[in-house]
């Protein structure tokens, strides 16, 4: 799923409401895929999605960083990037919590999942500074990458009572 582009002068009050539209918008089933943009100029500056768990029989769906979730009723994925230059200002955090926020009061989501390498020591704080808690790791998750050997993950997510506290 391609990430939705955003555009000069759409800013902060704009953005609630067309995310809305997008999601009733969005096949059953389907996820949604946002652009991370800058305020002023409305250049994107990266991706954040919310992949929806499809139905039991039906394909895992997955993340722009290639990670695939499980199918969960009642549960999201979430998967973001953002690029070189726009990294370390916050912004990924500042994506996945307020994404995070409108999924638990519009989407009607009960716990939003992240999966994320343990080497990858800019997305745990991501994801920890967006109030997500590690609950374990996944032994030879992922792979096998070209030279065999499979990569491990720390499984994260993120209740409605976490946004309360």
């Amino acid at each position: 799923m391609a990430c939705a582009r955003a555009g000069k002068g759409f800013g902060p009050d704009d953005a609630l409401p067309w995310i809305e539209a997008q999601w009733r918008r969005r096949q059953d089933g389907a996820g949604l895929s946002l652009a991370i943009a800058d305020a002023g100029s409305g250049e994107a500056l990266g991706c954040i999605s919310l992949n929806a768990r499809p139905q039991p029989g039906t394909a895992p769906v997955g993340d722009p960083a290639g990670i695939v979730f499980v199918p969960q009723p009642g549960s999201f994925g979430i998967g973001y990037w953002v690029i070189e230059r726009a990294r370390g200002r916050g912004l990924a955090s500042r994506a996945v919590a307020l994404l995070a926020r409108w999924a638990f009061a519009e989407a009607g989501t009960a716990r939003i999942e992240a999966l994320v390498e343990p080497d990858n020591i800019a997305s745990l704080r991501v994801v920890e500074k967006a109030g997500f808690e590690r609950e374990g790791r996944l032994r030879g998750y992922l792979g096998p990458e070209a030279d065999g050997r499979r990569g491990d993950v720390f499984v994260y997510s993120l209740l409605p009572s976490d946004l309360l506290t």
